[in-house]
């Protein structure tokens, strides 16, 4: 029945609250937000969780409608909310006719989709279904067409055929015509042999001189490489004496640099132990001294500032406050900011402004975090929202 009463009232208001669960609302955004049936505003319904405060207008209806009392309908809302949270515990969907059913998400999250959103996601199979039958329909047609077009073809292939044989016949003839008028030139007389051999010795003559070359340049890298090589094998001993004392003058000079760091060292620590003891007892004379001058100075200046503060008054700072809602009854207000905080917004309440009382989710100093969080609730939450400058 309960379901029956969301339906009445989505016909002619644009949000229901189902209170301590969720809230349908009707996108600001679509075309038949001012129509009065809900079969033209199915499509535009959407379920937010985040609206949980009971604004009284479910149970008014069904306080009408069955004439009960008001702590009846709560009891009855509360079945309602029992129901379907065992169906989606169960991991079933919880169907309500002619209007949808509520599911849960891959991230947890409650959500109710309607009948018009069913439609819409079914319609693009039963599409790509008919297309199959189409395509067959078109082939036939295609195969009805192409025997007399296949006819054609083949008779003009076969006229290129008879040209191309006709062609090769013509050719044929007349290379047999050609090879018997073909007379074979004079040969010419043998050159003598004497060439090969001059051609023989140059080349000789070339690779000698190659070869002379490769062997000089080897003997040159070669022989002092050699000798370089034998003097250190020789020499390894006074070789070995110089690279080690060059090692120990090293080491000296490192142990020598140890020292005077080390030796800097102590001495500025004793420096400073000196100049603390110093400091340490000047301070202790100038404090005795001063103890009494600082409390007359802070006496002075504590009633100066008591005074200063009685006379100016800081103005309050003006900050954009996010509003969520607005209600004439204060005491409204009062829930719809208790049921905010309860979910982890900053909410505040401002003060009456032309017999209103507005609630805010959050309030920035600065205009930019302010436009940030308002883009962040309308658009990704899809909560109604605007900002205040008060």
């Amino acid at each position: 029945m309960i379901a029956t009463y969301i339906q009445e009232l989505l016909a002619t208001n644009n949000r229901v609250i189902v209170p301590n669960f969720g809230a349908f609302l009707v996108r600001a955004t679509s075309k038949n937000k001012d129509a009065k049936t809900l079969d033209k505003k199915l499509k535009d319904v959407y379920f937010s969780p985040f609206l949980k405060f009971n604004d009284e207008l479910l149970e008014k209806h069904i306080i009408k409608k069955e004439d009960i009392t008001k702590e009846q309908a709560a009891e009855k809302i509360k079945e309602f909310i029992e129901l379907v949270k065992k169906e989606l515990d169960n991991e079933k969907p919880f169907e309500i006719k002619d209007f949808g059913k509520f599911i849960i998400d891959k991230q947890g999250k409650v959500q109710f989709v309607t009948i018009a959103k069913e439609k819409e996601v079914e319609s693009p199979k039963e599409e790509k279904k008919t297309t199959p039958a189409a395509e067959k329909e078109t082939s036939k047609t295609a195969t009805k067409k192409t025997p007399v077009a296949k006819a054609k073809k083949n008779e003009e292939e076969d006229k290129k055929e008879a040209e191309k044989k006709e062609k090769i016949k013509k050719e044929d003839a007349s290379k047999e015509s050609k090879l018997k008028e073909f007379t074979p030139e004079k040969e010419e007389p043998a050159k003598p042999q004497t060439t090969k051999t001059e051609t023989k010795t140059t080349s000789y003559k070339k690779e000698k001189k190659s070869l002379n070359k490769s062997v000089v340049w080897t003997v040159a890298i070669g022989v002092p490489i050699a000798i370089l090589i034998i003097f250190a094998l020789i020499n390894i001993d006074k070789i070995e004496a110089i690279f080690s004392k060059d090692k120990d003058a090293k080491a000296q000079t490192e142990l020598a640099q140890q020292n005077k760091t080390t030796s800097s060292k102590k001495q500025t620590v004793k420096q400073a132990d000196n100049q603390q003891k110093t400091t340490d007892k000047s301070k202790t004379e100038a404090g005795e001294k001063t103890s009494d001058k600082v409390k007359a100075e802070t006496d002075k200046k504590t009633t100066s500032s008591a005074k200063q503060e009685t006379k100016t008054a800081t103005p309050k700072q003006k900050k954009y406050y996010i509003i969520a809602g607005s209600f004439k009854n204060e005491k409204y207000a009062d829930r719809f900011l208790e049921d905010l905080k309860r979910q982890g917004y900053n909410a505040e309440k401002l003060g009456e402004r032309n017999g209103m009382h507005a609630v805010s989710y959050n309030s920035f100093a600065d205009k930019r975090k302010a436009l940030a969080e308002y883009r962040f609730l309308t658009q990704e939450k899809e909560l109604k929202a605007w900002i205040l400058y008060y």
